[in-house]
């Protein structure tokens, strides 16, 4: 009993499948996502606040700390001595008190690069560095009243530091009077560096810190004019804020935090890109989940397409037997068989294929012969006409050069006629032995085998000069192309004037266009405009008929112009063997000369 066989279009089934992978894509996309925005705004507000807080109340404390100890030093009794002494002894007994004092308070802070005090009375002692580091800032807060306060920054001992100052008066009763400067140079780096145990958060966020009049002491001076320009559309003192960076295109929240001890702004920045460790985890999620949805999708895939597949892979194998030279199946039809679920499309493949197995093996036969037979016609022709045009050796050369060699023979000039016979023999063997194809190398032996002869007919009546490109000589050519552009040169331009003319033979590669263009320039009669537009005409429009044969062809091309049947054969020979697109170029001048312009593909034998 035959199975039956329940057709689905295929379309139905697709469109079964898209719809159940369409919802189970859109509730997963849209669960992460509605993770992904909660967990990326709770990591930035309670993240930025809970560190930068901490970090902005560890440097209030870190100044703070630091003020306290300019107070301790700038009232000491060592440092008020040692600025109030008169004579060098004393000076020197106050100093030495002073700079023990200097540095077992340097020790309280590892953050302190150098004390320093600059007297009125130009005395000056500090832990490291010459006073040069604190003249310029001496100098602008003298006369001064100020307070514990920044007076900016300074190279110390190879250290960048942040230069806090406080004024040291006299104490005692009566009028308090002017002393000098406490300097206290402290490595800002450090400090912010620091400040954080930076072990304990897996983001490092850039700490920016400025002075009162917006003048930067700490951090990237870039990312720092950024800072500004945001700072200004927000009005927080101490609230978060976006900053856009216009050096690296990031996009920071910032946080902003005073130091009221010396009225200076922290800013503290983290890129959200640092939010990675939760994205990896929200792909991570969506990976599972699209793991799970993939699973299920390939079992349905599994349940609906196997059929399908097994039908599909049947018809690929009899396709494949076929085209392997298994030809019964021309005769017999291709089985396909389904299961309980199968497709319509498929059963309808089966029976078109069917159909066409028949139908091709009835025309196979009648095209395959028909092909062959015009195949072989028309290789044949081409031969024959190419040996044939080939062949063709202008009888007056032979006949002028035979009358030579009777001459030289008559005079006695046997090693002439020994040359000459030999150039002969040479030109006639090349011709009729050897290939089709020969490179330009071997083509130019025979040309200037040509010319020595005709050097012997003319004596000095023209130079020859050659220019081959390096690369040019190995391109391959049609055998016995140049010869007869070269005898039409000086039979038809060089001979014909009075006066002594040159002969050019050059070639050189077109690397762009990827040919070799091979070219003969003689300084003889010319030609005038109309026969040379009737040229012209000729061989961009070969005379080649296919209800015709070599012969006739040639006796063709010599009834439109016996004085170029050598260029009209060349370019005819050129058209057989490369295409319309390779006929001859040429050019010429009435009284100037003629140059003849031929392009093969560039090939070796390599």
């Amino acid at each position: 009993m035959k199975k039956k066989t329940l057709l689905l279009p295929l379309t139905r089934q697709f469109a079964i499948i898209l719809i159940l992978f369409t919802l189970c894509t859109v509730g997963i996309t849209a669960f992460t996502t509605y993770a992904y925005a909660r967990l990326q705004t709770s990591f930035f507000d309670n993240s930025l606040e809970s560190y930068s807080s901490q970090l902005a109340k560890n440097t209030r404390e870190a100044y703070e700390s630091c003020e306290n100890i300019c107070y301790n030093i700038a009232y000491s009794q060592s440092v008020q001595n040692y600025l109030q002494s008169t004579d060098t002894r004393t000076t020197y007994e106050n100093y030495e008190t002073l700079k023990s004092q200097l540095d077992n308070t340097a020790l309280l802070n590892s953050f302190i690069t150098d004390i320093a005090v600059f007297g009125a009375n130009h005395n000056f002692a500090s832990l490291c560095g010459p006073s040069d580091n604190y003249v310029t800032f001496a100098q602008t807060l003298y006369g001064s009243r100020f307070s514990y306060r920044s007076a900016g920054t300074a190279v110390v001992n190879s250290i960048p530091c942040h230069i806090l100052a406080m004024p040291i008066y006299s104490l005692g009763a009566g009028e308090s009077k002017y002393l000098g400067i406490l300097f206290l140079a402290v490595d800002v780096n450090s400090l912010l560096s620091n400040t954080m145990d930076n072990e304990t958060n897996w983001y490092h966020p850039e700490i920016l810190l400025a002075d009162s009049e917006n003048q930067l002491i700490y951090g990237n001076a870039a990312l720092y004019e950024s800072v500004v320009r945001a700072k200004d559309d927000n009005s927080t003192e101490e609230g978060i804020f976006p900053v856009e960076s216009t050096s690296d295109r990031m996009l920071y929240a910032a946080r902003r935090y005073s130091i009221p001890c010396i009225d200076h702004t922290l800013y503290v920045l983290v890129d959200k890109s640092q939010a990675t460790r939760q994205v990896i985890q929200i792909s991570l999620r969506l990976l599972l989940s699209m793991g799970g949805l993939l699973a299920l999708m390939l079992m349905l895939l599994f349940a609906l397409y196997r059929p399908l597949i097994h039908s599909l892979k049947q018809l690929t194998d009899y396709m494949k037997t076929i085209s392997a030279g298994e030809r019964r199946f021309f005769k017999e039809d291709v089985p396909i068989t389904q299961g309980f679920l199968g497709s319509s499309e498929i059963n309808e493949i089966s029976l078109a294929f069917n159909e066409m197995l028949h139908e091709t093996d009835r025309l196979n036969h009648t095209i395959f012969d028909t092909y062959t037979q015009m195949y072989e016609l028309e290789v044949i022709n081409r031969k024959t006409e190419i040996a044939f045009l080939r062949s063709q050796i202008n009888p007056h050369f032979l006949y002028n050069t035979l009358t030579m060699i009777c001459g030289m023979s008559a005079e006695g000039m046997n090693d002439k006629v020994i040359s000459v016979t030999g150039a002969l023999s040479q030109i006639f063997r090349y011709s009729i032995k050897g290939g089709e194809m020969v490179t330009l190398a071997e083509e130019m032996e025979i040309v200037r085998s040509y010319l020595f002869i005709q050097k012997e007919r003319f004596d000095n009546r023209f130079t020859i000069r050659y220019e081959f490109s390096q690369d040019s000589y190995a391109c391959l050519i049609p055998k016995m192309v140049i010869q007869p552009l070269v005898e039409n040169a000086i039979v038809h331009g060089l001979e014909k004037s009075l006066k002594p003319g040159e002969l050019l033979i050059g070639a050189g590669r077109n690397p762009e266009h990827g040919y070799l263009a091979i070219w003969i320039f003689d300084t003889g009669v010319g030609m005038p405009p109309d026969k040379l537009e009737e040229l012209r005409r000729a061989v961009s429009q070969p005379v080649k008929r296919r209800d015709q044969d070599a012969a006739s062809n040639l006796a063709r091309l010599d009834a439109m112009s016996h004085d170029s049947i050598g260029i009209l054969n060349v370019n005819s020979r050129m058209v057989l063997y490369y295409g319309a697109n390779y006929t001859l170029v040429i050019d010429s001048d009435e009284g100037v000369g003629t140059n003849i312009q031929v392009r093969v593909p560039y090939q070796t034998r390599k």
